[in-house]
């Protein structure tokens, strides 16, 4: 893993972090688009594009509204979606299944409304710079004792048990540099 990666990784997530700490939300949708553009760019030059189809396949289908309004076109229906996301699930599971699996798990996470807009295009960028299984176990790992530690907190604090809602940017703060420590950041 190289520093010239790692740095700039780092220190976006940490001003990313620190706006949806103090508000919830990040000022502009660039802040992720253009990370999302240079780690598929970052991908394309490692040789998975079909990752990087995928990826660009579930930005695409996440702005079908807006595609539909602005062509005039009916793509606001899943129909015409479906055929090119299973050939793109497809060809990503076969060029990296993990890689795969968390794209489509992340962008689903949004289109569920467990995430919000940021968390999922910032994990999505982040499964295409590290499209390996410690990466996605890091983040398992992570979310698992947030959501343990806010449950024990609220159980003694507050004497209740009761679901939590936390900023996602941070803990994927805190997914990376796990990440980095358990995989060795020069390795």
């Amino acid at each position: 893993m190289q520093m010239w990666l790692v740095v700039p990784v780092l220190t976006w997530l940490g001003v990313i972090s620190i706006f949806d700490l103090r508000k919830r939300e990040i000022p502009h949708s660039a802040w992720v688009i253009i990370p999302l553009a240079a780690a598929m760019i970052y991908r394309l030059f490692a040789g998975e594009w079909q990752l990087v189809i995928l990826a660009a396949l579930v930005a695409l289908v996440s702005e079908r509204q807006r595609l539909a309004d602005w062509s005039k076109l009916p793509l606001e229906g899943w129909s015409i979606w479906i055929p090119p996301l299973v050939l793109l699930v497809y060809w990503g599971l076969l060029a990296n299944p993990i890689g795969a699996l968390a794209i489509v798990g992340f962008w689903l996470a949004w289109e569920l409304h467990a995430w919000g807009g940021a968390d999922a295009v910032a994990s999505i960028s982040l499964a295409l710079i590290w499209p390996e299984l410690s990466f996605v176990l890091s983040l398992l790992g992570v979310h698992l004792a947030a959501a343990v530690g806010a449950t024990a907190y609220a159980l003694l604090r507050e004497h209740r048990w009761r679901l939590h809602s936390l900023p996602g940017l941070p803990l994927l703060l805190a997914t990376v540099i796990t990440f980095l420590i358990t995989h060795g950041v020069a390795g």
